[in-house]
């Protein structure tokens, strides 16, 4: 019984899991190149992917919902986000919940 009890804890703990982005990410380029976007630039490639590379999944597998809310999570840690609301309503309503940049 207390396999069981410790495959099932396993089972869960691998299979919720969320991505953190790395200390090098940099929200505020990030929220520049978001707000470009389809038309950022070639400078913004690895931002756009840090962003894109913020994922949620679960057990049932990729949720866009968390997702969306940890993308603008990380949006929203940029100093001054809070007068750019507008800006990343529109990034997150846009992009939020897409696995991969379009």
């Amino acid at each position: 019984m207390k396999r069981l009890f410790v495959a099932i804890g396993a089972s869960l703990a691998l299979g919720s899991f969320a991505y953190t982005p790395s200390a090098k990410a940099d929200p505020c380029s990030a929220l520049l190149c978001m707000a470009g976007e389809p038309n950022a630039g070639p400078g913004c490639a690895g931002y756009v992917s840090e962003f894109f590379a913020i994922q949620i999944w679960g057990i049932s597998g990729f949720k866009p919902a968390a997702t969306a809310r940890a993308r603008q999570g990380f949006l929203n840690s940029c100093p001054g986000s809070e007068s750019n609301q507008a800006v990343i309503e529109r990034i997150i309503a846009t992009y939020g919940t897409l696995i991969a940049a379009p």
